[in-house]
């Protein structure tokens, strides 16, 4: 069973519901990008992109626009190896959109991709990692085509972000409160959890999540075995049992092996 009062901003149907209280929103995206916005709009409750029957339609977490650009945020709990690939495939689809509802490309605006992880995908210690066009032989040019991806790590270890940004990292990590932003995101989350049009949402999202992810295991565990007596079979067929035997015998070896097959020693 959820335990509602365990749910914080880290989960993404709380952060969904807190980032459509448009204060907070734009609050995020300033300390984000570093700059003022003035306002920002929210073009639909729930944003659905969808192009075709053969497009996989994609549920946008939280999007929303100002004058110049569009914004989509999205929050990431999980590694995933396609992560990169699924912001190109995401900016994609917005600009698709857009174009669908009648806009020339020519009148395409700023699209930001804005991944919030928790973990760190690139590995090199760094809060923020924003990715631009450029040219290789020469990176003072810029495309131009006004389009970012931000990936940032709420466990980056360098001192390479301003102190607002970092706090609005470390609540989502840890929940720690160190300035009004974080407080304000806080109380909202506390006001999310007693309000009954949000709880049962939430508890039911959060279940749901559960069971996949044990789904998810569970399969994974089967396909390991599989592979680990594919493997074995293999080496009877080829006379090998006892190289087999005697690798298992290995306690560093079978662990290696029972991780790279998902398997639990």
């Amino acid at each position: 069973m959820v335990d509602i009062n365990k749910i914080t901003l880290k989960n993404n149907a709380m952060f969904n519901i807190v980032m459509r209280r448009e204060k907070l929103c734009k609050m995020c995206l300033e300390r984000i990008l570093n700059k003022r916005i003035t306002r920002i709009t929210y073009p639909e409750s729930e944003k659905v992109i969808d192009i075709d029957f053969d497009s996989k339609s994609i549920r946008l977490d939280v999007y929303c626009q100002d004058e110049d650009t569009t914004y989509d945020i999205e929050l990431q709990n999980g590694i995933e190896d396609d992560l990169a690939k699924r912001s190109r495939y995401y900016q994609d689809l917005i600009d698709l959109d857009l174009i669908d509802k009648g806009s020339d490309y020519k009148e395409l605006k700023n699209s930001i991709v804005i991944f919030i992880c928790t973990f760190d995908l690139f590995g090199k210690g760094r809060h923020l990692y924003t990715f631009e066009n450029l040219c290789l032989q020469d990176r003072d040019i810029s495309l131009g085509d006004k389009t970012s991806k931000i990936f940032l790590n709420t466990k980056g270890t360098l001192d390479d972000i301003p102190i607002p940004l970092r706090n609005f990292l470390n609540y989502i990590d840890s929940g720690e409160i160190t300035d009004e932003y974080t407080k304000e995101l806080n109380d909202t989350v506390i006001e999310v959890r007693r309000d009954k049009r949000w709880r049962g949402k939430i508890m039911t999202l959060e279940e749901y999540a559960q069971q996949k992810a044990k789904q998810a295991a569970k399969v994974a565990r089967e396909e390991g075995i599989n592979a680990v007596n594919t493997l074995y079979s293999n080496l009877i067929a080829d006379g090998r049992e006892d190289d087999m035997k005697k690798a298992l015998s290995d306690e560093e070896f079978r662990e290696s092996l029972f991780k790279e097959y998902n398997i639990n020693a």
